[in-house]
């Protein structure tokens, strides 16, 4: 594919980086170093220019496949996404916005996107999705599906074998160990310590947690909140919508007088510097559930989680905004959650390769991936008759009546069948041309 992003930051370097390998990309930024540090690394054409003046985009000749805005700017995403659509040729266009409000509007529809990426959302939902799985260090949803994919870890010696968690409501897909991630065999014993990643229906995914995860809490009710700005008070949202008694500690004075605002004084709002041990003691903080440490800088969130820890709060979340520190968080029992960067990052590569009947995920930090491809009653798939693929690092489910089943002898599809695979990601570009060609 023929691929344009607008934006040379982290997220549009790394999707550069990513999206070189298989496709064409031009990357436009103002950024002269950025840009010559891409071309030295990495096969792109570069275009100097603001993507803000249309100038800029009329040595584009011919037509594009996708059009990626990607600044930290949403005036400016917005502006060159009207721009593109009127100077060049592009089939597709996506978006990324950190202003929530856009996230509730239908300014996307209006200005003709294909799909807008809101990183602050999506990450501040994932760390309240660990309110309805307080034992959980992830938890992602699917379009076509209410089954859930969920990391728990393992902190009670069972040395049981996977085949006896699973049932066909529930699949073991994943397990981390040592910093590797491996898709075990029915045969394989879990080890203490290891991150298992459950598939399947929610209540079964919350007994079998319960079970061999005894440290973290069954319940989320007190809830402390580190760092009052926009990811934080994102969360803190999501916290008060869930009934959670909230406290939130900020070191700048007018970051806190803004969270009273726009929380309207529902939660405890503590303008305090982080270092400061003693708020644990005076604010009761010790007595939280969960800490969430929402900083920019992995090094502070880790520093936060280990001192909550040692006050006896028993789960800890830490943004993970650098993959660097991510192995690192994993080792220290604190969960990582993908920092807006991060999210918005996965959540535009699952865009591209994602349609209207496939979807594709990426979890593990990125070393395990899921396709699912859902069967529609108008498909030419009903009926038909398909072989599984057969490949090392991939394991492939069907999902019929709510029921999960091994695939892994020929099938005859039927309307609403679910195809789900998942795989270590060195296979993606595989599995992807299999789904997509069945």
């Amino acid at each position: 594919m023929d691929i344009i992003i607008a934006g040379a930051g982290k997220v549009g370097f790394k999707l550069a980086q990513t999206l070189s390998i298989k496709h064409n990309v031009t990357i436009i930024d103002r950024n002269k170093d950025a840009l010559q540090r891409l071309q030295e690394s990495i096969d792109i054409l570069p275009i100097i220019g603001d993507i803000e003046n249309p100038e800029v985009y009329k040595p584009l000749d011919g037509s594009y496949d996708i059009f990626i805005a990607v600044t930290d700017n949403d005036e400016a995403n917005i502006l060159s996404t009207l721009i593109a659509d009127d100077e060049i040729d592009v089939a597709k266009k996506i978006i990324r916005l950190r202003n929530p409000y856009f996230a509730k509007s239908s300014i996307a529809k209006k200005l003709s996107i294909d799909a807008a990426v809101f990183p602050f959302s999506l990450t501040a939902r994932s760390v309240g999705a660990l309110l309805d799985f307080p034992k959980a260090n992830n938890v992602k949803e699917f379009i076509f599906t209410p089954l859930r994919l969920i990391s728990v870890r393992v902190n009670e010696p069972l040395y049981k074998r996977v085949d006896e968690f699973q049932s066909d409501k529930l699949k073991v897909v994943g397990i981390e160990r040592s910093k590797k991630f491996f898709l075990p065999a029915a045969d394989e014993r879990l080890e203490n310590g290891d991150l298992l990643y459950l598939f399947g229906e929610m209540e079964q995914i919350k007994q079998i947690c319960a079970k061999i995860n005894k440290s973290d809490p069954k319940e989320i009710k007190k809830a402390a909140i580190f760092g009052a700005d926009l990811l934080g008070l994102e969360i803190a949202k999501i916290f008060l919508e869930k009934g959670i008694v909230l406290k939130i500690i900020e070191s700048d004075p007018e970051r806190c007088k803004r969270a009273s605002e726009v929380l309207q004084d529902r939660a405890t709002i503590i303008n305090s510097k982080y270092i400061e041990h003693d708020i644990y003691e005076e604010e009761n903080i010790r007595f939280a559930d969960m800490v969430v440490a929402t900083s920019s800088d992995d090094e502070v969130n880790i520093i936060e989680c280990l001192q909550a820890g040692e006050y006896g709060v028993k789960k800890r979340v830490a943004i993970n905004n650098d993959l660097a520190f991510y192995d690192l968080m994993h080792k220290l029992q604190i969960v990582a959650i993908r920092g807006p960067k991060a999210s918005a990052y996965y959540a535009i590569l699952e865009k591209i390769a994602s349609s209207n009947i496939v979807t594709e995920k990426h979890y593990c930090g990125g070393r395990g991936a899921v396709f699912m491809r859902k069967i529609f009653s108008d498909s030419t798939l009903v009926h038909k008759v398909v072989k599984p693929l057969r490949l090392e690092g991939i394991t492939i489910f069907y999902i019929r009546n709510e029921q999960i089943y091994n695939f892994d002898k020929k099938l005859r599809l039927q309307a609403e069948d679910i195809i789900v695979v998942f795989l270590q990601s060195y296979q993606e570009e595989k599995v992807k041309k299999w789904i997509f060609n069945l």
